[in-house]
Parts: C-alpha cells; sequence; structure tokens
C-alpha cells in the first residue's frame, strides 16, 4: 500500500511467528473502517485467531500491541497504545493500555499494531528500525529488570532514544501478575500480559522509526486540535492535574469512601494517616518535573529524586492514585515516600501494583483473623503498615519464592489454593484483583463489575461519580445523566457505564488518553469532538454515531470471546460478597450498604440497553446481527450462548 493512499494509519500491521522466526506483513486498511484502530483491530484479530483450547500462557496464544490511528499526531492526549491477549486470571479478554514514547515510535517505525504467535527456543527480542526488523538474542537480559533491560538495549543498538517495552523477572517466572512496561516507569497494568509474554520466551520490543503520520486534512485537523486546546486551558481539571497529577484526586475520595484500607474493611483514610498525603509536601521535598507524553495537553506524571531516608538515591517517575489506595490504602503503609519506592519497585520488577497489594492485603487480613500463621508466611509476623515486609513479600512475588509461589497467582486463586474461608476476603472481580471500592459509588461498581477484562475501572467507570463534582446541566447534555453527582444513587448509573464503555473502546482504538476525554471533564472531547479528529485525519468521515457504532461492536466481541472461552455470565457481574453484605464502614455514607434486589434491576438495565439476555448476559442474535456480527452470532449459536 503506498503511503498517500491512507492517512492517520502508519499503513502496516506487523506479524511475528516466534516459533518459526517468519515475520510477514498485512494492510492496516482491511479492518480500519469496521474495527478503527489499536485495541479494535487487536480484539478482533483475537476473537478469530485464538481458540478456546489455548490457555494464556500457550504457543498457540496471541500478544497484540496496537496503535491508534491518532497517535503520532497532534491530537490532544493520543500517545496511547494497547496490548491484548487472552487474560491468564479469566482465560478470557486480556486487554491492558500505556501511554509512553512507545506507541508513537512504532507509528513512526510504519506499524499500526504488532501481533506475537508461538514461542521462541530461547529468550528473544524483537528489533524493530523502520522496515529492518529482526528478532535478536536475549539470553544476556533474561533475568534483568525492565530498567537494566531498557539501558542494556540502547547501549547495545547504541541509541539512547530507542524505545523499549519489556518484562521483568515477574514475567519471566509467569507469575500471574505480571505485567509489561514501557521504558521504566509506564505499565500495561491487569491480566497477566507480562506472563504471555514470558511465556512466548520474548523479553523485550525495541524500536526506532524516523518516519512520520500523515494526516487528510492539515487544516481541518489543527483547527479542531486548537479548538480542543483551548477547552483544555479553560478546564479547572487541566489546571489541577497539572499540579498534582492523579493523586490529586485523593481528597474527594476521601470524602466519598473512595479509597480501600485495611484490604477494604474501612473505606477512607484515618485523618492522620490522611494527612501525611499533603501532595504540595511531597513535591515540594521530592519532585523534579512533570513528566508527560506526545500531545499530552495535562501531563499527569512526576519525576521524583529521593535524596534522603531509607529510600535515598531512588530517582523515578512517581506514582498516580491508585498507587496510593493500593499500598496507603489496602496495607496500611503511611509513608507517602514508600508509595515512590514500591511503585517504582514493581515497575523494575514487571509486576501490577493491584495485583500485588490484593494478594498481600487478603494474606495480611488473613494473618489478622488468624487464618494464616507464621509458618505459613516464611516467618513474617504481616502487620499492617510494615513496609520492609511489603518490599520483601514483592521480591518474592516476582521469583515465586516460598509463600510468593502462591501470592503470585492473586488473591483469588491464593485464596482458592489456602481455603479456611479465606475467599471472603479475597476482594477481585472474576478472579483479578481490586482496588476499586464498589460499594462506595454506583456507576463506578457497576464498571468495574461488568467489566469484560474483570475488575477494573478503565473499560466502562465513571470516574467523575467519586473524582469531581459536574455541574448536572452539562452532565445531562454531555451524559445525558443529571445524577452523575450522587454516588449513591442508582438512578442513571446503567446509562453512564453504557456512555463510557463506548468512549473508552474508542479512546483505546485511536490511541487517546481517558484523562484527556470526558470521562476525565465533560468540557474535554467526547464523541462528537473525537470524530471530527478522526474524519480529518484519516479522510473517513465518520459522525459520533458511527464512533459508538464502532464501540458496541468491539464491546460485543470481547463479551463473545468471554463467552467462548470461559463460562463468564450474568452470575459473575455481581460485587464480592464483603460488598454485597458488609454496609459502609465509615466516612459521609456510613451505614449504606448495596441492595441485591436493586442491582439486580441495575443488571438488568445494563443488559437492555445493550440488547442483551437479562438472565444470562448473553448478546441476542439479533444485536449482533445489527451490529454486522452474525458469525459471531453464529459461533455463539453452536454453543448454545446466543441470548
Amino acid at each position: 500500500m503506498k503511503k498517500r493512499e491512507i492517512h492517520g494509519y502508519a499503513g502496516k500491521i506487523l506479524r511475528v511467528d516466534l516459533t518459526t522466526g517468519s515475520i510477514s506483513y498485512e494492510p492496516t486498511i482491511t479492518y480500519a473502517r469496521e474495527w478503527l484502530g489499536g485495541a479494535g483491530i487487536n480484539q478482533w484479530l483475537l476473537y478469530q485467531e485464538v481458540r478456546p483450547w489455548a490457555t494464556p500462557y500457550a504457543p498457540a496464544n496471541r500478544l497484540a500491541f496496537g496503535v491508534g490511528p491518532l497517535v503520532g499526531t497532534l491530537a490532544p492526549g493520543a500517545s496511547r497504545i494497547s496490548a491484548d491477549s487472552k487474560n491468564a486470571y479469566t482465560f478470557g479478554v486480556g486487554s491492558s493500555n500505556s501511554d509512553s514514547h512507545f506507541g508513537p515510535e512504532l507509528k513512526f517505525a510504519g506499524y499500526d499494531n504488532l501481533i506475537f504467535q508461538g514461542k521462541a527456543r530461547k529468550p528473544v527480542y524483537l528489533w524493530i528500525k523502520d522496515s529492518q526488523v529482526e528478532i535478536r538474542d536475549a539470553t544476556h537480559l533474561w533475568g534483568k529488570t525492565t530498567w537494566e533491560t531498557v539501558s542494556s538495549i540502547r547501549q547495545e543498538l547504541g541509541d539512547e532514544r530507542i524505545q523499549v517495552v519489556s518484562i521483568g523477572p515477574a514475567g519471566e517466572n509467569l507469575v500471574r501478575g505480571a505485567c509489561i512496561i514501557a521504558d521504566r516507569g509506564r505499565a500495561f497494568g491487569r491480566c497477566g500480559l507480562g506472563g504471555v509474554m514470558g511465556s512466548k520466551n520474548l523479553k523485550a520490543v525495541a524500536v526506532r522509526g524516523k518516519g512520520e503520520v500523515q494526516v487528510a486534512d492539515s487544516s481541518r485537523f489543527m483547527g479542531a486540535v486548537d479548538s480542543l486546546l483551548k477547552r483544555f486551558s479553560e478546564s479547572k481539571r487541566t489546571t489541577r492535574a497539572l499540579k498534582y497529577g492523579s493523586p490529586g484526586a485523593v481528597t474527594r475520595k476521601q470524602e466519598v469512601g473512595g479509597i480501600p484500607y485495611k484490604n477494604f474493611q474501612s473505606l477512607g483514610l484515618p485523618d492522620e494517616a490522611f494527612k501525611k498525603f499533603n501532595l504540595d509536601d511531597l513535591q515540594n521535598d521530592y519532585m523534579v518535573r512533570n513528566v508527560g507524553y506526545m500531545a499530552c495537553p495535562a501531563p499527569c506524571g512526576r519525576f521524583f529524586c529521593v535524596d534522603q531516608g531509607p529510600y535515598a538515591g531512588l530517582k523515578t517517575e512517581g506514582f498516580q492514585f491508585a498507587a496510593l489506595a493500593d499500598f496507603a490504602g489496602k496495607l496500611a503503609v503511611e509513608d507517602p515516600v514508600f508509595t515512590i519506592k514500591i511503585n517504582s519497585y514493581c515497575n523494575q520488577l514487571g509486576l501490577d501494583i493491584e495485583n500485588v497489594a490484593g494478594a498481600i492485603g487478603w494474606a495480611m487480613e488473613c494473618y489478622q483473623r488468624g487464618i494464616l500463621k507464621e509458618a505459613d508466611l516464611d516467618g513474617f509476623k504481616l502487620e499492617w503498615g510494615d513496609a520492609p515486609a511489603v518490599l520483601d513479600l514483592t521480591r518474592k512475588i516476582a521469583y515465586r519464592e516460598g509463600i510468593g509461589n502462591i501470592l503470585g497467582e492473586g488473591c483469588a486463586y491464593a485464596a482458592d489454593l489456602i481455603d479456611k474461608g479465606s475467599e471472603y476476603f479475597a476482594m477481585h472481580m472474576k478472579k483479578q484483583d481490586l482496588y476499586e471500592v464498589i460499594r462506595g459509588a454506583v456507576g463506578w461498581g457497576l464498571g468495574a463489575c461488568v467489566s469484560t477484562r474483570g475488575g477494573g475501572h478503565t473499560t466502562g467507570s465513571p470516574s467523575l461519580e467519586a473524582s469531581m463534582v459536574v455541574d448536572e446541566e452539562v452532565a445531562e447534555r454531555v451524559y445525558g445523566v443529571r445524577t452523575i453527582n450522587q454516588p449513591l444513587e442508582y438512578e442513571g448509573k446503567a446509562k453512564l457505564v453504557w456512555y463510557f464503555e463506548r468512549l473508552h473502546r474508542v479512546n483505546n482504538s485511536l490511541g487517546i488518553c481517558h484523562f484527556t476525554s470526558s470521562w476525565s471533564d465533560p468540557i474535554y472531547p467526547g464523541f462528537p469532538e473525537i470524530a471530527e479528529l478522526y474524519s480529518a485525519a484519516t479522510g473517513l468521515e465518520t459522525t459520533d454515531d458511527d464512533l459508538k457504532t464502532a464501540a458496541a461492536r468491539i464491546l460485543n466481541v470481547e463479551k463473545a470471546f468471554n463467552l467462548l472461552n470461559t463460562d463468564l455470565s450474568r452470575k459473575d457481574d455481581y460485587p464480592p460478597p464483603r460488598d454485597l453484605q458488609e454496609p459502609m464502614p465509615s466516612g459521609s455514607a456510613k451505614g449504606w450498604k448495596i441492595e441485591r434486589e436493586k442491582w439486580d434491576q441495575l443488571l438488568d438495565e445494563y443488559y437492555e440497553m445493550n440488547y442483551w439476555d437479562k438472565k444470562t448476559s448473553f448478546p441476542t442474535r439479533k444485536c449482533l446481527e445489527d451490529l454486522n456480527l452474525k458469525k459471531v452470532a453464529d459461533d455463539l449459536e453452536k454453543i448454545g450462548k446466543i441470548g
């Protein structure tokens, strides 16, 4: 395909068979119109090519990286890349997303998607330099941390501007909570994709590209960009993001009980602990500069230099809000500098912070309640807030040493192995560890519960419900819901999740950061604005309704993949037992609890909006055929899972 025949997209999908060493290509345009790009193309290829009998760690599984058509342009916030595979926790949809310089670099090298299959006979890494693609020996890199891997590859290839995604020891050891790390500080979290990459003996992917991304109508495109940048400059959310990044949400989260404390026993930090997380003090003492990626108008990263205390000498990109919730919250380690340390340590080892904190939080509560003893925990007296123990257990998880071999499976699988009534204290959705507080905000919780990948808030949860206050009239105009500021209200929350499930899939397919979309602020780009950017960039005239339809197609393919590969159904869309049984223990909503009958009604409403069967949650044939997915409907009918 000639460059001039396609715009926005690089034009090629790169395929690598690690078993045979073969490298091949196919045109992106084959899939672009129906699946947009990035995660959308990845999910369709996985649906077509990954069989139900293939386990996540089998050579027959695929690992796909996808960069959207807006990445590499000046579209605000378009710096993200998706990684997709079979989920190591659920055996269904596995999808993750990260911002870094890797995505734009892959586009500049000439590729929209990168698909791996098979397994190399020995450790390898893939080196991409424009049209030059080479599978190289990585035996000397095996065992190294992600930070060491990045440095070694750049030194070996003689270019400090090479962008790298890699796995650490956790991925090599097939730890279920292993993740892929972009450069040194950005993670493809959730779903255990680091272990999938390790199972293929693939240590890293390094890329250097010197091409460019062409847009179809530069004048129209830049007009849309300028208009959106003006919106960002007028938003209070931008000001706060520039000042604090995502940790700036801590005050609002504290108010609504959105921080899990001691493995969700309480919701919100104790007053004295909350005071320790003074973001102004933390940044004044340790922050060197903001960190952002290509075209980001509101950089959320922070680079820290710790020059005192037990972690002196640490230089690293700082943490996001989730790390604060995981370690200060779930594990009650009331030291903000420790949060910087443990976040960077997980990045080096290639571990998902949610899975680490989820498993250790479960173990701490089991120790508190006498279910686990010191003898079960390699001699640890696993008390809340024990920072040295958390660091040591994190290392043990990465190397599968002692109790770390069990904790590395995540809290759900660990509880299944230990039994003794410990299942109640395993806070997970579809076996994947949670940091999300389900009972603190109805829409936020619903989005996490129905997520096709099993938990997580970035595939449909409305962040605004629990992170900032929005004008109700504006919310109704943008989202169609007025109750966005009422986290404990059921009305309208299914509609909110319906909206954000589609927005998130559009974002992940085009390469837009959720934080720079209407997920974060109604003044930020929503479907109409994104449709204008996409139309101007690609020359494929597209409306906001077209985007919603494409997103619904992707969502239904994800749902079908789960039905073909797992036994997930309506029964798996309920909160964990603790969230259903225990009322809010503290905060402004103390005493409030989820009502099972109202949750059932909420699920009914959500399924109806998606045209899915209310009894089973299965898509109906009409739903699928209206989305031009007759093949998918036929596949589900063969196994008796059509709505």
